[in-house]
């Protein structure tokens, strides 16, 4: 049975990254068309979900990392943990100085 927005929004993230990571390794067949496809999925899905219901740390596959790091740039304007807190910190000292 596949997997449906309904079934859970986390769910079919999930899935959606899966058919993604599967292209870009080899296992899947690439399909410009349906990456594109599954792509765009991937970043309306997770505009869906609320962040504290997304994993945030050790995300497989990469594809769900990499969106989840997006959205949470563009919501934050940096990215997660120590390293993105150490930029915004760097960022502030630049625009002191300018």
């Amino acid at each position: 049975m596949p997997i449906s927005p309904t079934s859970g929004p986390l769910l079919y993230v999930i899935d959606v990254a899966l058919r993604l990571h599967r292209m870009e390794c080899g296992q899947q067949r690439m399909d410009p068309v349906a990456y594109r496809l599954f792509a765009r999925r991937l970043r309306q899905a997770l505009a869906a979900c609320p962040m504290d219901e997304l994993p945030l740390q050790d995300v497989q596959p990469a594809a769900l990392r990499e969106a989840i790091e997006d959205r949470h740039f563009l919501e934050h304007g940096h990215f997660q943990g120590q390293a993105g807190l150490a930029d915004v910190a760097l960022l502030t000292i630049a625009r002191c100085r300018a």
